[in-house]
């Protein structure tokens, strides 16, 4: 009878700590929606009139739709534990977990495609593999967004096989990873290619936009005078934003690091981190995308 109460007792309390999980992330969540259904509504309209989208355009407009997505994946977990554990059990943690990877996954792989197109766009030397980059700009983004998208489905697939819920524990539906020397070494890999790369990738292009900005200040301040002086001012800004894309990755994506860490020891509660941060990484990284991009802000403001 004790034994009973206090198996009731955990499962409320671990209900009530989900429900507010649910409220705070959906908070975070609605502003993030509200954000890139914006980016996503203005660069639909500009398809509709130009019948095509800059490179750029693209990615932004694929990096707010898989941020939409990924705030949906991330309610499924809590939702799951109230409303289908006890239904669905195995199959349906797995198709969320493995959605919720893919799609946040694939949201940093576009911001690294981003700061690559504006590098290359932006940085002006004289070498020709970098002048045949520029002429083929279009067909080298879509090839880098296909790899991106097939990379990411390749590193969330396995996160299924490691899914196997203990339904004698205490809190059920509750710990679900099954641990071992399989699941750190696919961590190992995950953090590689989904996390180390895109940083990487990140951080090179956006040195080689900031050196090149600082190298040429000289030039810039005469054209200044010139009257080229919106020109400079779009390529500071363009480096503004995307340093801060990588600030709030950096943030966000340490955080997920540590959590997977913690999770192949044996952590589970920690897992409650990632999605709280990919749903901050959905929220800032719209909000920065809107205030950096001078087509977003200008119909922002208009609103």
């Amino acid at each position: 009878m004790v034994e009973d109460f206090r198996v009731g007792i955990s499962f409320k309390m671990a209900a009530t700590k989900v429900i507010v999980e649910l409220i705070i992330r959906s908070t975070i969540i609605f502003v993030g929606l509200l954000g890139n259904f914006f980016i996503l509504h203005i660069y639909f309209l500009e398809y509709r009139k130009k019948k095509v989208l800059q490179p750029n355009e693209l990615i932004t407009t694929l990096l707010a739709l898989f941020n939409n997505l990924s705030s949906v994946a991330l309610v499924l977990p809590a939702v799951r534990t109230l409303l289908f554990c006890r239904y669905f059990a195995d199959p349906i943690y797995k198709f969320s977990d493995f959605f919720s990877t893919f799609f946040s996954k694939s949201t940093y792989w576009f911001v690294a495609c981003l700061c690559f197109y504006y590098c290359v766009k932006i940085v002006k030397v004289n070498w020709r593999f970098l002048l045949r980059l520029k002429q083929r700009m279009s067909t080298v983004m879509n090839v880098l967004l296909l790899s991106s998208f097939l990379l990411c489905f390749a590193v969330s697939v396995p996160v299924a096989h490691f899914i196997k819920l203990k339904p004698n524990s205490s809190i059920p539906c509750k710990t679900y990873y099954t641990l071992g020397k399989a699941l750190f070494i696919y961590n190992i890999f995950n953090v590689v290619l989904a996390y180390y790369l895109p940083l990487v990738v990140m951080v090179i292009c956006s040195l080689g936009i900031v050196v090149f900005l600082c190298h040429h200040s000289r030039n810039m301040d005469k054209n200044v005078a010139a009257g080229g002086s919106s020109h400079s001012e779009a390529h500071k800004a363009v480096a503004i934003m995307l340093i801060c894309l990588i600030l709030l990755y950096m943030t966000c994506a340490l955080t997920v690091l540590l959590a997977s860490v913690q999770t192949s020891l044996g952590e589970i509660d920690i897992m409650t981190a990632i999605p709280y941060t990919a749903s901050i990484f959905s929220t800032g990284s719209s909000m920065i995308l809107i205030i950096g991009t001078v087509k977003l802000r200008q119909n922002f403001r208009m609103l």
